[in-house]
């Protein structure tokens, strides 16, 4: 499987006082770029938006470009810079350090992917990554029946046994 989509043409994009963000979504994996300008504060410009005390995201992000800080509600705190890679989880405010703006990628969500499973009655199971491989699964599966246990299984029985994996 190979999905593409750029952040110049995004799904969804946000502009803030202070900033912008641009997100596409692919496979259940939301990438966004945020640009951040100096001034940029989550608590002054998101929280009027969302009505939050603070950030409620859980946030999987790398720093591209600039200085960043972000602080827990807990008190634990952090400035970051460019090659920085982080977790920030839900409660927590950030802001922009510096006359420079802040890059940052974030990733959000679960790759999903149309992989689909059958499995023999012995516990032998077989896998493909997309519905385009189909053929060759249940060419397997009957093979596997036909040569280890001297079975036939039909396309039709082995659709109807296909689980998501």
């Amino acid at each position: 499987m190979l999905l593409v989509n750029n952040l110049d043409t995004p799904d969804e994009k946000r502009s803030f006082e202070h900033g912008d963000l641009q997100a596409v979504t692919l496979a259940g994996v939301t990438f966004s770029r945020a640009v951040l300008r100096p001034g940029w504060r989550w608590s002054e410009d998101v929280k009027p938006l969302v009505g939050t005390d603070s950030c409620q995201a859980s946030h999987l992000a790398v720093v591209i470009s600039g200085r960043f800080h972000v602080q827990m509600d807990n008190g634990d705190d952090q400035d970051l810079g460019p090659g920085d890679a982080h977790v920030a989880g839900p409660g927590h405010d950030a802001w922009v350090v510096g006359d420079e703006p802040c890059v940052i990628l974030d990733f959000a969500g679960t790759l999903q992917t149309s992989a689909r499973m059958a499995a023999c009655p012995c516990g032998v199971s077989f896998r493909i990554q997309s519905d385009d491989a189909l053929d060759h699964l249940i060419a397997a599966v009957q093979e596997h029946a036909r040569g280890s246990h001297d079975h036939s299984v039909t396309r039709e029985h082995i659709l109807t046994e296909l689980t998501s994996a």
